[in-house]
């Protein structure tokens, strides 16, 4: 998931709390290299993730809005181009070479932004299941496999003393515990049952273990740097991806377990918007795109809950977040377009 920061933009090192800073003579040999364009296009595929993430937002909001249906359509269709053209440029700059991947999976601030591919595979594949579903299973078994791989490869990696406290933040929860959370999910609706409750018990565990580590470094560790900073939104993922899968696997009915991960996004949600004066960013930069899948896969469980209590205005109040999240990803877009019309144009 996430893009931490794109810090390498104003200081050319990675900032505490993505990982340590790069060697001085490898960040002026490798800066225009083919390692600092891969890292820069995973770090992209954020972007991929927040589009897909607000379609499956959209999609929870069909049982209401019967034409969010198009709308959800467009947004994964959009998500899988741009998943596409990175995963491309990512191959074309040394991808496909193993020497690479490894040294791209070993890298204390970026290796497990890597997580983002087969993520974003699963999604695409579990959304268009609806026209048939013989290749999403295909595709869905190829994604999962990878997504595995990684988290055992990243994990078996980081318990050999390769990170220390200091450097965790939230995003390492991404390929161990969000990863297992939405291929449950998706595997509940390729109607892959048992898959959907063994990766469930995963990405579970994963989160009670890391995510008890990475708070307890946040607190004991003292603050993030003000760039690094928006990775605390990615505190809200395991809570909204964890719902989503529990509530897919028992057809959208909301239980005692269902409750508790509601009641758990929630508080997370409040300790985030009190966070917000601490988030804020001098300037805009692409990783601000690390914003877009914790509102896009809040907003979708928080969807998801409403449709299954009834509450009063309850459409009313699944527009009103649709549309919040819809903008704040249009926000993201608009302030990307213009910050690469200010890059190109000459100094």
């Amino acid at each position: 998931m996430t893009d931490t920061v794109d810090t390498t933009e104003h200081t050319g090192t990675a900032p505490h709390g993505s990982g340590p800073a790069r060697p001085a003579a490898d960040t002026v040999s490798d800066v225009n290299g083919p390692r600092a364009t891969r890292a820069a296009r995973i770090r992209l595929l954020s972007v991929s993730l927040g589009t897909a993430g607000l379609g499956g937002a959209w999609q929870a909001a069909v049982t209401t809005f019967p034409h969010a249906l198009q709308v959800s359509d467009a947004l994964f269709t959009v998500s899988g181009l741009i998943w596409l053209v990175l995963l491309a440029q990512y191959l074309r700059h040394g991808g496909t070479r193993w020497r690479n991947l490894l040294h791209d999976l070993r890298h204390p601030g970026d290796g497990f932004a890597l997580g983002y591919v087969p993520i974003i595979g699963m999604l695409i594949a579990g959304h268009f299941s609806r026209y048939g579903i013989t290749g999403p299973r295909w595709a869905y078994a190829v994604f999962v496999t990878m997504a595995a791989l990684l988290a055992a490869r990243l994990l078996a990696h980081w318990l050999t003393g390769a990170l220390s406290a200091t450097v965790l933040h939230p995003g390492y929860l991404l390929p161990v515990s969000s990863a297992p959370f939405v291929a449950s999910a998706v595997a509940s609706t390729l109607g892959l049952h048992g898959v959907a409750d063994a990766a469930f018990a995963v990405g579970l565990l994963y989160w009670l273990a890391f995510g008890t580590v990475i708070l307890g470094g946040l607190v004991t560790g003292g603050p993030l740097p003000g760039p690094a900073r928006p990775a605390l939104t990615v505190l809200t993922i395991p809570p909204a991806t964890g719902g989503i899968a529990w509530t897919a696997a028992h057809k959208g009915v909301f239980d005692a377990v269902g409750y508790g991960f509601a009641g758990t996004l929630f508080f997370t949600v409040l300790l985030v918007v009190f966070l917000l004066p601490e988030l804020r960013q001098p300037s805009f930069h692409p990783g601000l795109w690390i914003f877009s899948f914790p509102v896009a896969a809040s907003t979708n469980f928080t969807i998801r809950w409403i449709h299954a209590s009834a509450l009063p205005g309850g459409p009313a109040l699944t527009g009103i977040l649709l549309a919040g999240a819809s903008s704040a990803l249009g926000l993201l877009a608009t302030a990307t377009l213009r910050h690469r019309v200010r890059r190109a144009l000459p100094s």
